[in-house]
């Protein structure tokens, strides 16, 4: 392992030189549950604060820190809204192009300067509107090539309000995105390059209460290019789903295919709190097709869903989300999301025959503390996870496994993240010395909205000894 450490820094380096490269050439989203707790802090970080703003009635906020409060899927992941762009735009980069929320003026990495020129800097700040009526005037204001129109019909008091988001069309009929991921691995002193995820979502949401989502992706393959376009079960429908949204206490449904809602959705799939219970994303056997639905009225949030699957051996069809097996399964996640903590907890029951993956029963808790909020000079956030579950073996006699996940982030200068993360997994309680450890180290840079470089130090540290180690490189694109 050490051997492998030490050829780390130089291949490390010729592939971030690739990577720049591709950054400098490439002129064009999955978030994580650690943005939504870090952005608590600060109301600005999400849309422009209004001169004299009366919270409305519980029933008609859209201020909250769930998922739907930046995702166009309310259980998370993917294409953004409003919120969403708005704080990619102006607190995710070292160059805002939407005003930067005042809390991080004096964030700047040294000697990188002001550069951006969507913040004042003064207190001569931009406003929304500060009520439901003001926001109808601001139409004219909207600058976005990727949304376009607006849904049929007068606009009401439970979508997103023109003007709180600068010139982004807050409430589009049409709207497309992108989300692209190269990446490089450096293992056993093998360097792997490959694309690890092409995603084009589109959003059309032709009435008030209506959306339909398709997100046709691909499915990375670590072997390469070649493999990964040969697929024949990629490109795929990664989610369609018909959604009805905008009701009062953000309560919404949608039905079709989708990844079902369950603890924290980590932009990591390769995470044991993922992986372990059928929830990677960069795999089309997690997707499901079904029912869910759902609320956050401000602070607390609830999904739930009943669906049907594949079964756990097989591929489905890529583009008929009715090609499932028997069985069903069901998911259940709610809690409660604050400015400074987050607590909550799910469960997901899958009943299917033995020969398809057998039945399975996973209870989990998993929370968030971000200190920022109460301190300025704090700008840490943690997040973590315990899973416990039962599944069948293809014996028939079930088992238990158990996985936990945590991980601490440090944003050091505006567009810049330290992190340090920490994955355990028992795969099968009643074997002995099957555990494993994983301990990640690294940065993610976000230069301008749109672009960030993610660098992982990656160590493997199974029970039954056979220590590794890898470095894992991408260059993450999205809009």
């Amino acid at each position: 392992m050490h051997g492998q450490l030490r050829r780390l820094p130089v291949l490390a380096f010729a592939v971030l030189t690739m990577l720049v490269g591709l950054v400098v050439c490439f002129t064009i989203a999955l978030s994580t549950p650690m943005y939504s707790g870090r952005s608590g802090r600060t109301c600005d970080n999400c849309h422009l604060t209004p001169n004299d703003w009366v919270n409305p009635p519980l029933a008609e906020r859209k201020c909250a820190l769930a998922c739907q409060a930046c995702h166009v899927d309310p259980a998370g992941g993917g294409m953004r809204n409003a919120s969403g762009r708005f704080y990619g735009r102006a607190t995710l980069p070292m160059i805002a192009l939407s005003p930067r929320p005042t809390a991080d003026w004096d964030r700047r990495l040294p000697g990188f300067g002001r550069w951006d020129r969507a913040t004042t800097y003064s207190h001569d700040l931009p406003l929304g509107p500060n009520t439901f009526e003001e926001s109808h005037a601001y139409y004219d204001s909207i600058s976005d090539w990727a949304a376009w129109g607006r849904p049929y019909g007068p606009p009401t008091k439970y979508d997103f309000f023109q003007g709180r988001y600068g010139s982004i069309n807050a409430d589009p009929f049409f709207r497309i995105g992108i989300d692209i991921r190269f990446a490089a691995l450096v293992s056993q002193g093998e360097l792997l390059r490959f694309p690890m995820q092409l995603d084009v979502p589109v959003s059309l949401h032709p009435i008030h209460h209506l959306t339909l989502f398709v997100n046709t992706g691909v499915r990375g393959q670590s072997s390469g290019y070649s493999e990964t376009f040969d697929d024949s079960h990629t490109p795929y429908f990664r989610e369609l789903f018909v959604l009805t949204q905008e009701w009062p206490y953000q309560a919404y449904a949608k039905a079709g295919r989708f990844v079902p809602s369950y603890g924290l959705r980590l932009d990591d799939h390769t995470s044991r709190i993922r992986r372990e219970f059928e929830l990677d994303g960069a795999l089309p056997e997690s997707r499901v097709t079904g029912v869910e639905v759902g609320a956050a009225p401000n602070y607390p949030f609830l999904n739930l869903s009943w669906f049907t699957m594949a079964s756990r051996t097989r591929t489905p069809d890529p583009w008929n989300i009715f090609d499932v097996d028997e069985g069903w399964g069901t998911a259940l996640n709610l809690g409660y999301r604050s400015e400074g903590w987050s607590l909550g907890g799910s469960a997901l029951l899958r009943r299917r025959p033995i020969r398809e993956g057998g039945d399975t029963s996973t209870l989990g808790v998993y929370g968030v503390l971000n200190p920022w909020y109460f301190s300025r000079r704090v700008p840490l956030t943690y997040q973590a996870e315990f899973d416990y579950g039962s599944y069948q073996r293809l014996s028939g006699r079930k088992t238990n496994h158990a996985v936990f996940y945590q991980e601490l982030n440090w944003l050091v200068f505006n567009g810049v993240n330290l992190l340090a993360a920490y994955d355990w997994a028992d795969p099968d309680r009643e074997v002995i010395d099957d555990e494993s450890h994983r301990l990640s180290g690294g940065f993610q840079i976000t230069p301008i909205p749109g672009v960030t470089v993610d660098g992982r130090i990656r160590g493997f540290f199974p029970a039954a000894g056979g220590d590794d180690a890898d470095f894992f490189l991408q260059l993450h694109l999205w809009w």
